[in-house]
């Protein structure tokens, strides 16, 4: 499991904190992996099984992501694009987002939180820890359902551009 991104409350980082030392009790083999720091915020959450690894670099980040099997992108504010649960679907995470700005448009197939609290991430982790079945269709629908490719993106500009030079 993974979370990526600055460690404070607008992206929810202070909830997670909470809900995964919770989760990292209840599932004693599983491990969490941060990547991320906050200079101006200090969420400090310790347990045996959560690996903090501060800043990485973009090359790191997205190994990681393909090594992951849950990602969760729980942010507080209005997300203008998802750009780690758009990485974490293109590798196959089961992703878990709020329903903040642009990450329902980023993520290609998520369980989506519409209600952020501790209890509510707690519930939706746990949920695809013991559903295992139902976290590989989310593994599997993530990867396959994934469309925001480079081919893609470049016919959206390129069209863009014939517009523009139409009118």
């Amino acid at each position: 499991m993974i979370f990526v991104g600055r460690l404070n409350k607008s992206k929810g980082y202070d909830i997670f904190g909470k809900s995964i030392v919770k989760i990292l009790n209840k599932h004693n083999n599983w491990y969490a992996t941060v990547i991320g720091d906050e200079p101006r915020e200090k969420l400090i959450f310790k347990h045996k099984n959560l690996n903090i690894l501060g800043f990485k670099n973009h090359t790191y980040t997205l190994r990681a992501l393909g090594k992951s099997s849950i990602n969760v992108v729980c942010s507080q504010w209005e997300e203008p694009f998802g750009r780690i649960a758009m990485e974490a679907s293109s590798r196959g995470c089961a992703v878990i987002i709020t329903n903040k700005g642009g990450l329902k448009e980023a993520a290609s197939n998520a369980l989506v939180i519409n209600n952020l609290n501790e209890k509510n991430l707690f519930n939706a982790i746990n949920k695809l820890i013991t559903n295992k079945s139902f976290r590989e269709n989310m593994q599997k629908n993530s990867y396959k359902k994934f469309y925001l490719t480079n081919e893609y993106i470049s016919k959206k500009i390129d069209n863009y551009r014939l517009d523009i030079i139409k009118s």
